[in-house]
């Protein structure tokens, strides 16, 4: 499914608000952990992994993860990889999530979606079409994001989402570039999104800055690229 095709997907449910209700009840199935291959990190979920367990992000990304440039974005993308049994989440331990108190969001939020609004620059809600589970509990939305501090991280989401989507714009106006500047500039933005983290400061600060760094990077590849030849944007 593409970017648009998904996105497109996700307009089509209802939107809850953070008071509005929902029935689901989890049965520990952990259905939701296998088949799956799309579980994608935000530099806010890696912060948090990376201060819950200890290790540091390139262990993470090294143990658990892999990196690709998105077809879309043209950014990097840390992906969880599965193991090869049945596409399972290499984090799934005997049926449970070691990492169930930091787990990534898109998981935290499960069965939840969420979209953002790009006038309110807020998050809307819905629940998505899901056969596990049960139907027997009723709860807010607002209780389900407390239950995984998510309402704690949402300002760090919602700059991470406004930060992403510029990056996007910026970084798709850079001209082909040769394999060895392609390959230098997207280790550069790997780093600054990702890695350049001190899990004992403020994550948002941290991420508005790297982000910063980052389309100084892109920009400079841009007017490199013009440079080279003999054009202006």
């Amino acid at each position: 499914m593409t970017f648009e095709q998904r996105v497109e997907q996700y307009l089509k449910y209802p939107a809850l608000e953070k008071d509005d209700t929902f029935v689901y009840g989890c049965s520990g199935c952990g259905k939701c952990c296998r088949e799956r291959e799309d579980i994608l990190l935000s530099p806010i979920d890696l912060f948090r992994i990376v201060k819950h367990t200890g290790k540091t992000a390139k262990e993470v990304i090294d143990g658990y993860c892999e990196v690709y440039v998105g077809d879309h974005s043209k950014l990097p993308i840390v992906r969880i990889r599965p193991r090869e049994y049945r596409k399972t989440c290499p984090f799934n331990d005997k049926g449970k999530c070691s990492i169930h108190k930091c787990k990534p969001t898109v998981c935290a939020l499960y069965p939840l979606g969420r979209v953002m609004n790009a006038e309110t620059k807020q998050y809307s809600y819905f629940m998505q079409l899901v056969d596990c589970g049960n139907r027997r509990e009723t709860h807010t939305v607002r209780e389900w994001l407390e239950s995984f501090s998510l309402l704690d991280e949402e300002p760090a989401n919602i700059a991470w989402a406004l930060l992403m989507f510029e990056l996007v714009e910026t970084i798709n106006k850079v001209p082909p570039m040769s394999n060895r500047g392609s390959d230098l500039l997207y280790s550069m933005l790997f780093y600054e999104i990702y890695l350049n983290y001190d899990v004992g400061l403020d994550v948002t600060a941290q991420l508005e800055r790297n982000c910063k760094k980052a389309l100084g990077l892109i920009n400079a590849a841009f007017e490199a690229a013009n440079l080279k030849t003999g054009t202006d944007d």
